[in-house]
This record gives structure tokens, C-alpha cells and sequence, in this order.
């Protein structure tokens, strides 16, 4: 897309393998050695010990920054250039570096697993580690799941060209990958697949549905590559858990969303019980495109006939500015700074990464945006929505690193809320037509199929491949089986059988990520969250930014469930405020009913 910007890194360094660059992970070697020599020498802890242990800790959070800072930036280079060797091999050093950080950590680890309640707290109330008692606390209680010292530096360093190395396998795959087409204005082409998203959002039901059968044929050819990934990644989280003592598979997620089993049954009960009117509005969608059911390529379709909203980078970026403004002139301001300073890059071209993403360095504290630009609707909301975790990390700027790691459940409620402020703002808006309207009703209750059906699915198969690779390898067709299940469970009768997505477990990166396990169900527990503060902006108007602030400042230094009590008076753990949040899907669907109405 033209005048898409390139992102400007140089704040970061001012050039790759330069001198400053060099200097920076000398410093970080220099660091982790020191850290490596100190925890090997540390005494248990107590009350006689507690110097060492601020010492000790100081340290890691100044590796913690610049670590953050330099993976970061390499991250930054592997996402815009996937067939960059240098850019990937770096890749590698990162994760190198973070097994050898996370081994010197390993007997810390140790000593917490034996050290008493009373002591770790007499460590949170020194002064020199402030706003650390959640960190600390959090800590304890992971401690208490690890192996010995020399297991879990193994562990860690098998992780390098183990799982990890699966992970970088998969995005080198991914961003080689590219499928044919020939439906479309544009003819016989090779397509990216990083832009098959685009296309799943085409007005041309043809374009759509050679998008997805002919992507599905580009990861078909590679699917005995992404099976071995996947089993690969799964089966070395399985047997860690195993030599840890966990034995659920859950266990390790929920504590990494900071969250409890409890909370997350409630929510996906009250989704299970509530999502009726998302279902209504997906028959009622089937119908406008003329079919009895959707296929899944048409689940993120344009409706038909029409204005079909189409943007230009700068229509693109005025609307979000214009739409955060009106509603939140701090999240405009920072938005406006970010694309002036050259923070976000969305230029369309081969080579690049799927998906988007927004990274941000504990160091110098700014963020970088990631996404590729097509001009629809979907892209706008994308720009919107990494634009609004970059504001929830400038939110956090002025606390210390500890205390500024916040977990995806409460991450994604920052980054949806920015999307349904550009959301309310067309609906809101008198010179914007009813069929645009419609187009953005359509747009949000295609996010509330995502959240209440495609999340639901993705979580349902995870589970069910778990509960299988605990017994052994899954091949390729059974990963296609329990797909098209998950999809069958998840959507009920909605979709066309013969019009499914059997590689879905193959193509979404979500699947393959290696730090994180599970990275779906946030998604979903984020959305219904920011429903509930959207309702909350809309009747407290001007006091309401006070009260989202200070949730985003309890964001890393307190559970979801304490963060939104103490913020918001709600408790997660009961499904009551779930099926309250599932109340605004059943007015936009109903409201699209009226829109959509013949006669």
C-alpha cells in the first residue's frame, strides 16, 4: 500500500553489528556472568542474607532491561526480512543468550523453591526493591514447580536448538511461504503468505475461497515440517511438566495470563451460554452473501453490495487519531507520536512475516508496531489495536522493569479497547452512511465470532492435542481431525462441512510460538474485559480515563483478578461478569438485524 510507512530503528541502534550494537551485548555477556557468579555463591535466603539477594536482584532487572532491548530489536529485523539468514542466525544468539540468563537464574530458582514465606517477603520490603513484591511473590510460587539447579540449566540450554529452534523453523517457513492464485483483478500471481489475510476480507467470494483451499495446498506440501514443529514444542513442554511435577498441561498458562483455572471455566461458560446472538448474526451474515452456510474463508467477508470501506495509509491513520481523540486525547497524542516518529511499519512486500505484533524495550521504554497495510477495514483495526498495547507500555514507562511485565490476559484488554474507540467513533459518526455502518457492525461481530467460536476452537484443539501428544506423537491427519472437530464444536451447524479449515493448525502462528503456550484463551478474556471498560467509558465519561489508567498501572504488579477488583469492583471468578460483557454483542447483533432488514 502506498505511503505505508517503513519503521525507523535506530533509536534502538544506529545500525546492525555496528559499534554501539556490539558494545550492548558485550555488556549484557559482562552482566549475565556476574549474575552467574553471584547466584552460584548465594547463601539460602533469610534475614542475615539479604543484601545479597538486593544485589543479586538489581542485577537481573538491569539484564532483564537490556536483554529486552536488544531481543527487541532482533526480533524487530527477523519480522520485516524473513529471508535475512543474518537477521534469523541473530535470532538464534538471542535465544542463546536467553537460555544462558535463564540458567545463571536456575540456582535463584533453587533457593526460592526452600526459602520461607517470611523471608521472601523481608526481601520485598527493602526499600532498594520497591514495587517488587508481586515479582517476588510470583516467583515463589513458580520456584516451587522447577527441577534442580542442574536439570533446569539443561533444560534451558537443550531449549536453544530444541524448542526454540522449532519455533524459528516455523517463521522461517512461514515467511518463505507463498501460495498461487488467479482469482481477482490482479490475475496469475504468487502470493506472500503473509498476505492471505488480506484476501480472506476480499469482496470476490472466489478470492476468498482460492485464498484459503490454495494457502491450505502451500501448507499441505509443508506439513510434515509444521507436525514435527508442533509435536516438537508440545511434547518438550510435556515432558518438562512431567519432570517438574505438573501434571496439567493448564497449569503453566494460567499462571503465565495470571489467572486461575476457576476464572477461565467462568468466562468460557458464560461464552458457551451467551453467544447466541454471535450465532444469529453469522446465519443472518450466510444469508447477505447468498449461501445457506458460511465456509470458513467467508467468516471475515465484507457484506455485498454497498460501500465496501477502503482506506489510504493517511485515511487510515486520520481515522484512528480522529476516533482516539474524541474519546481519549491522551491515546491520540501517543498514537500521533508514534507514526511521526516512525514507530510503525506496515509496508506491503514479499519477505516480511505474517500477522502483527507490537514489541517494546524495558530499556529505552518505546514500543515498535508491526503489521502489513492492505487498506481494509480489518487493517485499520489492526494499526488500532498495536497502537493500543504500545499505550499500555507507556502507561507502565515510569515503573520499573519487575514491575512492568504484564500478562497477555490483561495485555489484550489495552489493545481491544483502542480498537472498539475507532469502532464507536463510525458508528457514532452522522456523516458516515448506513451501508458503512453496517460494514463496521459487520467488522465487530466478525471479532465477536473470533472471540466466542474461532479463540473457542483454537483452545479446543490445543487441549485435545495436549491430552493426545501426552501419549505420544500426532501425526499430520490426526492434527487435521481434531481441527475440523474443535471447528464443528465451535461454530455448531453454522459452517458448511465441505467448507472447512483442516490446516488451520498449521498455518496460525499462535500454534508455534515457543514462550508462550496456549495463546488463545487471553484473546478472549481481553475482549470481554474491554467490553466491560468501553461500558464504563461510556457512562463515566471524563473520570473514566482516571479509573483505565490505573488498571493499566496494576497490570504488573497484580493478578487479573486483583487487578480488575481493585480497579474496576468486578470479580472475574464468577460468570456473572462474563455474561454482562456478552451483553454488547447481543445489542450490535441486534442493531445489524435492524440494519439489515428487508423492506
Amino acid at each position: 500500500m502506498a505511503n505505508a510507512p517503513v519503521w525507523d530503528l535506530t533509536s534502538y541502534f544506529p545500525e546492525f553489528d555496528g559499534d554501539a550494537y556490539r558494545e550492548h551485548i558485550a555488556q549484557l555477556e559482562f552482566d549475565i556472568a556476574r549474575l552467574e557468579s553471584l547466584a552460584d555463591s548465594l547463601p539460602t535466603l533469610d534475614e542475615g542474607t539479604l543484601e545479597a539477594w538486593v544485589e543479586l536482584f538489581l542485577i537481573d532487572e538491569s539484564i532483564l532491561s537490556d536483554f529486552s532491548h536488544w531481543s527487541s530489536y532482533v526480533g524487530c529485523l527477523a519480522a520485516t526480512d524473513a529471508q535475512n539468514e543474518r537477521f534469523q542466525q541473530e535470532s538464534g544468539r538471542v535465544s542463546q543468550m536467553g537460555a544462558r540468563y535463564r540458567n545463571a537464574f536456575a540456582p535463584v530458582m533453587a533457593v526460592f523453591r526452600e526459602a520461607d514465606e517470611a523471608a521472601v517477603q523481608a526481601l520485598a520490603a527493602r526499600e532498594e526493591l520497591k514495587d517488587c513484591e508481586y515479582f517476588l511473590t510470583r516467583l515463589k510460587e513458580e520456584a516451587s514447580r522447577r527441577m534442580d539447579t542442574a536439570r533446569e540449566r539443561l533444560a534451558s540450554d537443550l531449549g536453544v536448538d530444541g524448542i526454540s529452534a522449532w519455533g524459528r523453523l516455523y517463521d522461517t517457513l512461514s515467511g518463505r511461504l507463498s501460495f498461487h492464485m488467479t482469482a481477482g483483478e490482479e490475475g496469475e500471481r504468487e502470493v506472500p503468505m503473509a498476505q492471505k489475510r488480506e484476501l480472506l476480507q476480499h469482496s470476490d467470494p472466489e478470492v476468498r475461497r482460492q485464498a484459503l483451499v490454495n494457502s491450505n495446498a502451500a501448507w499441505e506440501d509443508v506439513a510434515y515440517a509444521t507436525a514435527a514443529a508442533l509435536n516438537a514444542i508440545a511434547g518438550t513442554r510435556l515432558t518438562l511438566n512431567r519432570h517438574r511435577g505438573v501434571e496439567d498441561f493448564l497449569v503453566e498458562p494460567l499462571f503465565g495470563a495470571a489467572t486461575t483455572r476457576k476464572t477461565l471455566d467462568a468466562m468460557w461458560r458464560a461464552v458457551d451460554s451467551e453467544r447466541g446472538p454471535v450465532l444469529d448474526y453469522l446465519r443472518r451474515k450466510a444469508t447477505l452473501l447468498g449461501r445457506e452456510r458460511l465456509g470458513f474463508q467467508d467468516l471475515s467477508a465484507p457484506l455485498p453490495g454497498g460501500e465496501q470501506p477502503s482506506y489510504t495509509w493517511e485515511q487510515a491513520t486520520d481515522l484512528v487519531i480522529s476516533s482516539f481523540g474524541a474519546a481519549y486525547p491522551k491515546l491520540a497524542d501517543f498514537a500521533q507520536e508514534a507514526l511521526d516518529t516512525r514507530h510503525v511499519e506496515a509496508e506491503k512486500r514479499a519477505g516480511k512475516r505474517p500477522g502483527a505484533f507490537c514489541t517494546t524495550s524495558l530499556k529505552s521504554r518505546e514500543s515498535r508496531v508491526f503489521m502489513t497495510f492492505g487498506g481494509t477495514l480489518g487493517d485499520v483495526q489492526t494499526l488500532a489495536h498495536e497502537l493500543g498495547h504500545a499505550f499500555h507500555s507507556r502507561i507502565l514507562a515510569d515503573k520499573r522493569p519487575l514491575a512492568a511485565l504484564y500478562p497477555m490476559t490483561l495485555a489484550e484488554t489495552a489493545s481491544t479497547f483502542a480498537e472498539r474507540l475507532v469502532q464507536n467513533a463510525l458508528l457514532a459518526d452522522p456523516a458516515v452512511s448506513d451501508a458503512v455502518k453496517r460494514q463496521v457492525l459487520r467488522a465487530r461481530l466478525d471479532d465477536a465470532a473470533v472471540f466466542c467460536c474461532d479463540i473457542r476452537m483454537r483452545f479446543l484443539f490445543e487441549v485435545a492435542f495436549y491430552t493426545e501428544r501426552s501419549s505420544g506423537e500426532v501425526s499430520a491427519a490426526r492434527c487435521k481431525e481434531l481441527m475440523l472437530d474443535a471447528q464443528r464444536t465451535a461454530f455448531a451447524d453454522l459452517l458448511d462441512p465441505d467448507e472447512l479449515d483442516p490446516m488451520f493448525w498449521a498455518s496460525k502462528l499462535h500454534f508455534y510460538i515457543t514462550g508462550v503456550s496456549f495463546y488463545n484463551f487471553p484473546y478472549t478474556f481481553g475482549y470481554l474485559l474491554s467490553l466491560g471498560l468501553a461500558e464504563r467509558a461510556s457512562t463515566e465519561k471524563g473520570g473514566f480515563t482516571d479509573t483505565y489508567e490505573h488498571f493499566l498501572t496494576l497490570t504488573g504488579s497484580a493478578t487479573s483478578e486483583d487487578a480488575v477488583r481493585l480497579a474496576l469492583g468486578e470479580d472475574l471468578s464468577q460468570e456473572g461478569f462474563w455474561r454482562k460483557a456478552l451483553a454488547g454483542p447481543a445489542k450490535d447483533a441486534a442493531q445489524f438485524a435492524s440494519l439489515t432488514a428487508e423492506g
